[in-house]
């Protein structure tokens, strides 16, 4: 305990002395410029990110004319108002062929390349995939997404309405309990047609079912809506 004293006595002494006080002024110095040293290095280990890149969006690498096109078909198909949809990725895509391009699940190998992009958006609690061309004159929406929120709101009161009239029972009591976006072959397909050739000449549309009491009953209909077709097979008795 003595000798600690005795040692800060010293370095005490040491300090107050002229010679102390320059080597305090030699410290200081050398500790400066070691920190302005460090600083700078660190400043040129860590560059700062340009605000501009955390800003970029996704969909600022498509057209905003074809960005608003697919807003305004997912907005039509969902009834959602298109403020509330979200571009959330835009990928560059070369499909192969218009097949792979129309979301064909079975194409050839033909190699006819279309250049274009995939799109997702943002509806509700969905995400839909799109491809469309570079002209923007193509737009397809992935068959597989969610069909019931796909399915226009005049073509599901029509059906209701023509499933209402054949059976009788009053549209509130009937429910289209699924909507499936369907591609089907050639018209011999979409009309339920069981001996069909191969022909290929596409119908898009949907392949809907509605629920009736203890029965659902199975309807084809086209984009449009302006063919609407019941599965024959149905059993049901239809209004005079």
């Amino acid at each position: 305990m003595k000798s600690i004293i005795q040692a800060s006595a010293v370095i005490k002494n040491a300090f107050q002395s002229p010679r102390g006080v320059l080597l305090t002024l030699a410290l200081t110095s050398l500790l400066s410029c070691g920190f302005g040293v460090t600083e700078n290095n660190s400043a040129l280990a860590i560059p700062r990110l340009d605000s501009t890149q955390l800003s970029q969006r996704p969909e600022s690498k498509l057209p905003k004319a074809i960005a608003n096109q697919i807003l305004q078909d997912a907005s039509k198909r969902s009834g959602i108002p298109k403020r509330q949809l979200q571009i959330t990725q835009v990928t560059s895509k070369t499909f192969g062929n218009p097949c792979e391009f129309n979301f064909g699940e079975i194409c050839t190998k033909e190699y006819n390349p279309v250049e274009g992009w995939e799109v997702v958006v943002r509806v509700g609690q969905d995400s839909w995939t799109y491809h469309v061309d570079k002209s923007g004159k193509q737009i397809v929406l992935d068959p597989k997404v969610s069909g019931l929120q796909a399915l226009p709101k005049a073509i599901a009161d029509a059906i209701l309405s023509d499933a209402s009239k054949r059976s009788g029972v009053g549209t509130a009591d009937l429910k289209i309990t699924q909507a499936t976006l369907k591609t089907f072959g050639n018209p011999c397909q979409f009309s339920f047609g069981e001996v069909c050739t191969q022909q290929y000449d596409p119908v898009e549309g949907w392949e809907i079912i509605v629920k009736l009491k203890e029965q659902s009953w199975t309807y084809h209909v086209n984009k449009s809506g302006s063919q609407i077709v019941l599965d024959p097979k149905v059993s049901a008795t239809e209004k005079s």
